[in-house]
């Protein structure tokens, strides 16, 4: 199967063909446009069997090339940046649109695992609130940092200023987060009765997530979400070592439920005693409870998907 890696932009689009090897076979740069989407589609037939890897599938300015590709019937694969950023870092600092193609290739021949990108309506609605929130909340705090940091002597009208962006900031985080609370209330309300998630974490996981039928089966599902141990094996040497792939958001969202049931759940507790008593440091020990959480999680999604009872966890 040949890889075609896609750099997307506003105004253009980098691909790069890479086959089963890691060879680069060829690469194209045209423009976001009718002509230029058209050209594309056309020089990926030299290229069979083939599927798209597409560096952040869910933006704006992609949508004109995977409602062409959809229609065509062609796989089509969702590389989140970070996991782009992480193959940078390790093959070198050099950076442009031709080797950042060919990084969103490698990315997706170095992780089969990863599932076909098929969003839905809700899903991308989901994606909009959720990362445009992301960015504001980033704004409030920078925001909040600068009203509290400025000096007493500033005038009256620029800390008036800043905290009038302050209150638009937190009313449209307020609105955006109604919104996400009804596309949950739609889509997953299961996920609210997990302890240590809130609407904007469950907002997160749907987003990034998808389907959850396109997950073979748990493992899977916390290989995908970074929660999962990566074996690293030479000659009679094995060992299990952190894995620094996979999505970062959901990573991220398992990690704030460990520490809110480290702070609020017995049971959490108890569980992160006991690995420690196993000899695992305290890291690893949150590392093995993030992989519980995961595996709660995907069984959570399951049964909600298919109406039935929440299996217990093992």
């Amino acid at each position: 199967m040949i890889i075609l890696g896609i750099d997307p932009h506003p105004t253009t689009h980098t691909a790069v063909a890479l086959d089963p090897r890691g060879v680069v076979l060829d690469s194209l740069s045209v423009q976001n446009d009718a002509d230029g989407l058209t050209r594309l589609c056309a020089w990926s037939t030299r290229f069979e069997p083939h599927c798209w890897a597409i560096e952040g599938a869910g933006n704006r300015y992609v949508a004109p090339l995977l409602a062409l590709l959809f229609a065509r019937n062609q796989s089509v694969y969702h590389i989140h940046p970070s996991l782009t950023s992480q193959y940078r870092a390790r093959r070198g600092k050099k950076k442009n649109d031709l080797v950042d193609a060919e990084n969103v290739a490698r990315v997706l021949l170095a992780n089969p695992e990863l599932p076909p990108y098929q969003p839905s309506a809700q899903r991308t609605q989901l994606q909009e609130l959720s990362r445009t929130r992301d960015k504001l909340a980033q704004q409030r705090k920078a925001n909040q940092m600068m009203l509290e940091a400025l000096p007493t002597t500033t005038s009256a009208s620029l800390s008036t200023a800043l905290q009038v962006v302050l209150t638009l900031l937190e009313a449209a985080l307020k609105e955006l987060e109604q919104n996400m609370a009804t596309l949950v209330a739609q889509v997953a309300p299961t996920l609210l009765t997990l302890q240590g998630i809130g609407v904007v974490l469950a907002g997160t996981v749907l987003a990034e997530m998808g389907d959850i039928k396109r997950f073979e089966d748990v493992h899977h599902f916390a290989s995908y979400c970074g929660a999962a141990p990566v074996e690293r094996g030479s000659g009679k040497n094995t060992r299990w070592c952190v894995n620094v792939g996979g999505n970062r958001q959901l990573n991220r969202v398992l990690h704030l439920m460990a520490l809110t049931r480290l702070r609020c759940d017995e049971r959490t507790k108890t569980f992160v005693s006991r690995k420690e008593q196993e000899g695992k440091t305290k890291r690893a020990a949150l590392r093995a409870l993030k992989t519980h959480l995961a595996r709660e999680l995907y069984r959570t999604l399951q049964a909600s998907h298919v109406g039935g009872p929440i299996p217990a966890p093992s």
